[in-house]
Formats: structure tokens, sequence, C-alpha cells
């Protein structure tokens, strides 16, 4: 992909423009806070890479999820120590990714929301509730990591650039 991203593509214009926004960045990964924050800490782990929505994510992306989600806890305990508050309690963490029709925005990007308990009730009830609308970041990684070795895609250069850039050497 181009440095200045898929034109008109709300996420790429931040990740590729507007680094007055990224709040921490990857080579492969940009942390935001959402426009419309639903709970005290609501972030948004945007992939550089411009992938439509976590339907379209293949085992050789399991990299990929992992930075989103460890950067984004990397982010929120940086947040939680600058407002000197306790680290991180799991029960109230909640990170994952919406499905149509849930889809806001056609960029693959993480929400990562803390304290869940201050989540409205159509939040905690709908938007942001576990179910095939919105995954959790954990079982969209366990069913990738199940695919490995299953796709023919693994060792595809066209769709894998590492293995690409191995080749030409």
């Amino acid at each position: 992909m181009s440095t200045g991203g898929v034109p008109k593509c709300t996420f790429c214009d931040i990740v590729w423009n507007r680094p007055e926004q990224h709040l921490k960045a990857t080579e492969k990964v940009v942390m935001i806070k959402d426009r419309s924050p639903h709970a005290p800490h609501h972030y948004l782990a945007l992939s550089k890479c411009h992938i439509n929505r976590p339907g379209d994510l293949r085992a050789v992306d399991v990299e990929l999820v992992e930075e989103m989600e460890r950067l984004g806890r990397e982010l929120l305990r940086e947040k939680l120590k600058e407002k000197g508050q306790a680290d991180t309690v799991e029960d109230m963490l909640r990170m994952g990714f919406h499905y149509p029709p849930l889809t806001s925005v056609n960029h693959l990007h993480m929400h990562l929301l803390y304290p869940v308990n201050e989540l409205s009730f159509l939040n905690k009830a709908v938007v942001f509730r576990p179910s095939r609308f919105f995954r959790l970041t954990k079982e969209v990684l366990d069913d990738l990591k199940g695919k490995r070795g299953d796709q023919p895609d693994n060792g595809n250069p066209a769709l894998n650039p590492e293995i690409a850039d191995s080749s030409m050497k």
C-alpha cells in the first residue's frame, strides 16, 4: 500500500496524514482516541495496512491482531498510570471488532473500552456486547490461529509481504 492509504478512507487519512491524533504507534498499528468515546478510556487500534473489515483477516494476520492488542494494552496502562490509577482490571476491559451491520468505517480497527461498567445500557447490551456483531479480540485471534496451516495463502508472497521480501533476496 502506498503511504497515502486508500482515497476517501477516514482511517487511512488519520494513519498517514494526521500524526497529531496518534497516541501511540508501531510499524503496523496506530492508536487513537475514539471521536465519540463510550467509556472513560475508549481507544481504537488502526491497522496501517488497509484491510476492509475483520472478516477479511487471514491466518497470516495473527501477528497484526496481536500487535493491535498489545499496543492497546500498553496505551491503557500508560493512561491509567498518568491518572494515578491501578493497573488494568481484566474483567473491566473489553477489546474487539465490529462486524456488519455494526461496522461504521470499512478499515480494520479494534475497539478498546475501559471500564466497561461505565458503558451506557445500550452500548453494554447491544453495540459492544460480545456477539456475532462484536467479536472479542481473543475470539478473533483463536479463529485465526485455528486457520494456520489450513489456508492455502499461508505461504503466498502476494498475500504476505514478509515472504515476498525474503523471496526477493
